[in-house]
C-alpha cells in the first residue's frame, strides 16, 4: 500500500531542497507547483476558468498565462485570492490524483504542497512534513530570491499560513535554518523510519 507523505513549509523556507533530495533518493515526488503550470498552460480547460473569471487582463499577447499578472491580483486582494484559489483548484487536484495514479508500486509518494493546509489538501495524506526556518531567515531569503522589498516580501509571507501553525500540525519538523548538511541529515534519519 502506498503512503502519501504531505511535504510543506512556508514560502523559503527550503521546501525545494528536501524535495530535490528525496527525488535524488529514488522518491517519487508530485509537485503542486509543477501540476499548477500543467494545468495552466495555453489551451487547457484550467486557463480558460481563469481568464472566464479574471478576464483577457491575465494573459500575455500570445494568449499565454501572465504570472506575473495573475500573482499581482492573488497577493494583493485575499478575495481574489480566494477566487483565484477555487477556480484552479478542481483542475490541480484532478491532475494530482492522475499522477498518484501512476505510482501505485511505490513505498513512499510525496505530495510537495506549499499550500497543503491552506488549499485543504491535508486530508488527502497520510502524514505531514513540515520544513520550518525562523522568520529572520525566511524573510531574508525571499527578498534575496524574488528580489522584493522589505513590505512585498512581509505580505507573501502573511498570506500563507503561519509557520508554526503547521509545525503544530505536522508529524515531522525538518529544521531548515542552518547548514544544508544539518537539513539533509534529518531527512535521511526520517526517511529511515518511514521505510524500514
Amino acid at each position: 500500500m502506498t503512503k502519501l507523505i504531505g511535504l510543506t513549509g512556508g514560502i523559503a523556507t527550503g521546501k525545494s531542497v528536501v524535495s530535490d533530495y528525496l527525488r535524488q533518493r529514488g522518491i517519487p515526488v508530485i509537485d503542486a507547483d509543477i501540476v499548477t503550470h500543467q494545468v495552466e498552460q495555453f489551451g487547457t480547460p484550467g486557463l480558460s476558468a481563469l481568464v472566464d473569471h479574471f478576464g483577457q487582463r491575465i494573459l500575455l499577447s500570445d494568449g499565454t498565462l501572465d504570472r506575473q499578472a495573475l500573482g499581482h491580483i492573488g497577493f494583493s486582494n485575499p478575495a481574489d485570492l480566494k477566487q483565484l484559489v477555487r477556480t484552479i483548484d478542481p483542475f490541480i487536484r484532478s491532475e494530482i490524483f492522475r499522477q498518484l495514479d501512476t505510482y501505485q508500486n511505490a513505498e513512499l509518494v510525496v505530495l510537495d504542497a506549499p499550500t497543503l493546509f491552506e488549499n485543504g489538501y491535508a486530508h488527502l495524506v497520510d502524514e505531514i512534513v513540515v520544513v520550518y526556518c525562523d522568520p529572520v531567515t525566511q524573510l531574508r531569503r525571499l527578498m534575496k530570491r524574488n528580489k522584493l522589498s522589505i513590505v512585498n516580501a512581509t505580505k507573501r509571507i502573511r498570506n500563507q499560513w503561519p509557520l508554526q501553525t503547521k509545525c503544530d500540525l505536522a508529524d515531522t519538523i525538518i529544521y531548515n535554518s542552518g547548514t544544508m548538511t544539518t537539513t539533509l541529515t534529518q531527512v535521511d534519519r526520517w526517511l529511515a523510519k518511514e521505510t524500514k
